[in-house]
């Protein structure tokens, strides 16, 4: 018998990602990735699936592909993608219908934060607990919530769009995003930049590590914002474990710590990720698992 496996898309505001995974949520191929970027439309979006899996193909040999699933920004509704700030020229497009005619294959759609967290959920930092929420932190904020092994989207496809949560005058977004690192990094009269490097949350978090005090405020006030997206999530949701995960989590050791004191006592589990930049094609291909 063939052995089979399933090929998880993580579609962001900068990179299509694509591997193959198998049904113990064990990636089978490396993680292959092309650009995007805010001028990325349905053009590119599907030429990049078929580069993507010609490369899976030549990788896996006789292995039978079972299925594809993508994981994206912003809310999915019919198979339709909208909401998607970082990602604009794609907003309106079928995506399933455009994976369908690029592959192929069977394809299931979903926004990439539930991917995450269902990845993690049953493979990783929030492995057998009933109810968990993800909490993504990069380019922009996202939340999955998964109840008893299922992804939870709620009446309108909107659960867990944390990210337009008013705060101060703007959304949690604004401020829980690399950018915001870096406006809470300059609103601090931080000024350590050059013309030739843009500044970065990367960065201001080297420059924090390094004990500049503007780069430990602006991460401070990132801390306290987490803080409070996490007990608005723990207020609704009240799930046992919260699993924090994206680019932003590699700077853990600036706002974790802090989190861990205020969390103190809760009954409801902070976690950072376990399954690393796999988990949104770990958690995509998980789609299609059942």
């Amino acid at each position: 018998m063939r052995q089979k496996c399933y090929l998880g898309v993580d579609l962001g505001g900068t990179q299509l990602r694509m591997a193959a995974v198998d049904s113990s949520g064990q990636l089978m191929t490396e993680v292959q990735s092309l650009p995007t970027g805010r001028a990325f439309a349905a053009a590119g979006f599907g030429a990049g699936l078929k580069i993507l899996l010609k490369q899976m193909e030549a990788a896996l040999g006789d292995t039978q592909i079972g299925a594809l699933g993508i994981g994206t920004p912003g809310v999915i509704v019919d198979d339709t993608i909208s909401q998607s700030d970082n990602l604009p020229e794609l907003n309106g497009c079928n995506l399933r219908d455009l994976a369908v005619a690029a592959t192929s294959l069977p394809v299931s759609l979903e926004n990439d934060a539930n991917c995450f967290a269902l990845a993690e959920g049953r493979f990783g930092a929030g492995h057998g607990a009933r109810i968990i929420c993800g909490i993504t932190l990069g380019t922009g904020i996202g939340c999955g919530v998964v109840i008893n092994g299922k992804i939870h989207r709620g009446a309108h496809c909107g659960a867990g769009e944390v990210y337009r949560i008013p705060l101060r005058g703007k959304h949690l977004e604004y401020f829980l995003a690399g950018a915001g690192v870096v406006r809470g990094y300059e609103g601090g009269r931080g000024a350590r930049t050059s013309s030739d490097e843009p500044l970065t949350a990367a960065l201001v978090a080297d420059w924090a590590r390094n004990g500049d005090q503007a780069a430990q405020a602006a991460w401070s006030e990132f801390a306290n914002d987490l803080h409070f997206a996490c007990e608005c999530i723990i207020s609704l949701v009240d799930p046992e474990v919260i699993v924090i995960g994206g680019s932003l989590a590699r700077a853990a050791d600036l706002f974790q710590p802090e989190i861990d004191r205020r969390m103190e006592g809760r009954p409801t589990r902070i976690a950072l990720a376990e399954l690393g930049t796999a988990a949104g094609v770990i958690g995509a291909a998980a789609l299609n698992f059942e």
